[in-house]
C-alpha cells in the first residue's frame, strides 16, 4: 500500500506506462481493441500528469510529455475513430427501411471509413516505429522511476489525493456551467454547444481518471465518483459520436446531390442526399437523447457532491 500522495500517483503512471507498452506490438498485430486499449492508456498517463503536476518539480518536463501523449493519441485515435462511426453508421442504416435506402449509401460510407481507417492504422504504425515514440516511452519510464518530486508528494495520501480529486470535480462542474441552459431544453446551438458538451466530456474523464488512481488510498468515496464521472463521460461519448457522424453525413450528402444534380437522368446507380438526409436527422436525434441522459446524470453527480 503506498504511504505518501507521490507514490500513489507513480504506481499509477507505472501501470498505465506498463498497459501501453503490454499493447503495441498487438497493436502492430492489428489484433481487435488493441488501438483503444493502447489509447486508453495513453490518455490515463497524460490525464495523471496534469491532475498531479504539483508533485514533479520544474525539472521533470511534465508538460513537454504531456504534449507527447497527446501527439500519441491523436496518432492512435486516427486509426481507432473512423471504426467507432463505421459501426454507428451501420448499425443505423441497418434501421432504414429498404424503400427509404437510395443509391449505394452503404458502400459509399463503407468506402469513405474503411479508406480513413487504414489511413490513420498507418499512420500509427509509421508513428510506432520513429524516434519520437521512443523518447517518448524513454521519458515517461524517467517520470515513472527518477523524476524528482516535491514535497508536497510526500503528504498522506489519503487526504491529499482527495484535494486532487475535488479540484478535478471543480474543474466538471465549472465546464458545465459554462454551458447555456445546463438543466434547460436540449434544443441544439450548433458546434458552440457541441464543443462546450466535449469540454465536459474531457473534465470528466479527467476527472475519473484521478479517482481511479486515488482508490486504493482513498476507499470508497473515490470509486463512487469515478462511476460517476465515468457515466458523463459514456453518455457525452455518445454525444461526441454523434458530432462526428452528422458532420460525416452531411458532407457525403452534400456530395451526393451533386452527383445526382450532375445526373439528372434518374440511374439508379446514382447516389441520393436523401437518405444521408435522414441519418442525420435521426443522429440529431439520438444526440438530443443523449443530452437528455447528461442532465439526469449531473443530477445525481451533484448530489454526490452535496453528500460529500
Amino acid at each position: 500500500m503506498p504511504t505518501t500522495a507521490g507514490e500513489v500517483l507513480t504506481h499509477y503512471l507505472a501501470q498505465q506506462l506498463a498497459g501501453l507498452r503490454e499493447q503495441e506490438p498487438l497493436v502492430r498485430q492489428n489484433l481487435p481493441d488493441s488501438v483503444h486499449q493502447m489509447r486508453m492508456s495513453a490518455r490515463r498517463l497524460r490525464s495523471l500528469l496534469a491532475t498531479g503536476k504539483k508533485f514533479f518539480d520544474d525539472g521533470a518536463a511534465v508538460p513537454e510529455v504531456r504534449e507527447e501523449l497527446k501527439w500519441l493519441s491523436g496518432v492512435l485515435g486516427a486509426a481507432r475513430d473512423p471504426e467507432v462511426i463505421h459501426q454507428r453508421l451501420r448499425d443505423l442504416l441497418a434501421l432504414e427501411p429498404d424503400a427509404l435506402v437510395f443509391g449505394p449509401v452503404a458502400r459509399q460510407i463503407d468506402e469513405e471509413l474503411e479508406s480513413a481507417s487504414a489511413a490513420g492504422r498507418a499512420a500509427a504504425l509509421e508513428a510506432l516505429n520513429g524516434d519520437r515514440y521512443a523518447r517518448l516511452i524513454a521519458s515517461l519510464q524517467e517520470l515513472v522511476t527518477l523524476a524528482p518530486l516535491t514535497d508536497k508528494a510526500g503528504r498522506k495520501p489519503h487526504k491529499a489525493m482527495l484535494k486532487l480529486i475535488a479540484k478535478d470535480a471543480e474543474r466538471v462542474r465549472c465546464r458545465v456551467h459554462e454551458l447555456p441552459d445546463v438543466m434547460g431544453s436540449p434544443a441544439h446551438d450548433g458546434p458552440t454547444r457541441d464543443a462546450g458538451l466535449h469540454e465536459v466530456r474531457k473534465a470528466a474523464k479527467r476527472l475519473r481518471y484521478a479517482a481511479e488512481a486515488a482508490s486504493p488510498v482513498a476507499g470508497k468515496k473515490a470509486a463512487k465518483t469515478a462511476k460517476r464521472a465515468h457515466e458523463l463521460q459514456q453518455i457525452l461519448g455518445l454525444h461526441q459520436d454523434s458530432v462526428v457522424a452528422r458532420t460525416l453525413l452531411a458532407d457525403l450528402g452534400s456530395r451526393a446531390h451533386r452527383n445526382d444534380a450532375g445526373t439528372g437522368d434518374g440511374r439508379p446507380g446514382a447516389a441520393s442526399s436523401f437518405t444521408y438526409g435522414r441519418l442525420h436527422a435521426k443522429e440529431e436525434a439520438l444526440a438530443a437523447k443523449a443530452e437528455a441522459s447528461f442532465r439526469k446524470a449531473w443530477k445525481k453527480f451533484s448530489r454526490l457532491r452535496a453528500g460529500g
